[in-house]
């Protein structure tokens, strides 16, 4: 572990940081932390396995706000997030997967989402403009505006499937009450797993959480079809261990939410069979 120019007086964020071999992107989502206009904060980067390159080229940094280098085996996102969480001195735990670009003003809106009641605060993710122009970055660029709408014009109630760590915010005292993320959800490849059911428990324990769509991290999606198809199907299992898990979420998880009228048409009616009969479609 490494610190630089700690202070006595516990900041009001920790921003925790997972990675795992994406030393460019680390680097990139450090450097941009500068230009926060919030400035009260420390940075935790949990580098999950060995990589001693990014290790070393994040510890060579100089920077204006402390930095905290964990090195760990192996073990997932989820322990990675858990590992920074536990070093952390933040009031706040702030989220953030390595592939973002934080908005200046990311950490100001956070702070003013908790300033209005807040215990809980999830941002928009819109795609990142230097991603490489792919069908899978066009898609994912879709699924973030959309997401966005949805839940701008929502009463307030965050669905399971909205509840993810790419950039979440939470305060300290909830996260340790809730246990951290579970990491079960790991093995495997299971992290939207463990996003989601960390997000519901939390949801369970009637936190308040709040989506503020003015709080920006753009997502840089550099994934190919194949590795695309492999976490969607990772994903979808650590929803039917979510579903076996929470019988009370299950039609939260499973709700089909088709975006064209074919779509509908063709897919509506299969995903309302008995679910014995639609469980491989599912």
């Amino acid at each position: 572990m490494a610190a630089s120019d700690l202070s006595l007086t516990a900041p009001r964020f920790s921003v925790v940081v997972p990675t795992r071999r994406q030393k460019g992107l680390v680097l990139r989502l450090v450097e941009l932390l500068r230009d926060q206009e919030f400035h009260d904060f420390e940075v935790v980067v949990v580098v999950d396995g060995e990589d001693e390159e990014t290790v070393g080229a994040l510890r060579a940094l100089k920077l204006p706000f402390a930095l905290t280098v964990l090195e760990q085996p192996h073990a997932g996102a989820a322990a990675a997030r858990n590992a920074g969480a536990a070093v952390a001195r933040g009031e706040i735990l702030f989220f953030l997967d390595d592939d973002m670009a934080p908005d200046a003003a990311l950490l100001a809106e956070h702070d003013r989402s908790y300033r209005a009641g807040a215990e809980m605060v999830l941002g928009h993710l819109p795609l990142d403009p230097a991603s490489p122009k792919t069908a899978t970055a066009a898609s994912i660029g879709g699924w973030a505006e959309r997401r966005r709408a949805r839940l701008a014009a929502s009463d307030g109630a965050v669905p399971v499937t909205e509840l993810i760590s790419g950039q979440m915010s939470i305060y300290r005292g909830a996260f340790d009450r809730l246990g951290g993320f579970d990491l079960a959800f790991t093995r495997g490849g299971l992290v939207p797993g463990a996003d989601r059911d960390f997000g519901y428990r939390a949801r369970r324990a009637g936190l308040k959480i709040v989506f503020n769509p003015d709080a920006i991290s753009h997502q840089f999606y550099a994934v190919d079809a194949e590795d695309f198809t492999r976490r969607t199907r990772n994903g979808a299992r650590g929803d039917r261990i979510l579903a076996a898990r929470y019988p009370e979420i299950a039609d939260e998880l499973w709700r089909p939410r088709f975006n064209s009228r074919l779509a509908k048409v063709v897919l509506g009616p299969l995903v309302r069979l008995p679910f014995s009969w639609s469980a491989p479609l599912r």
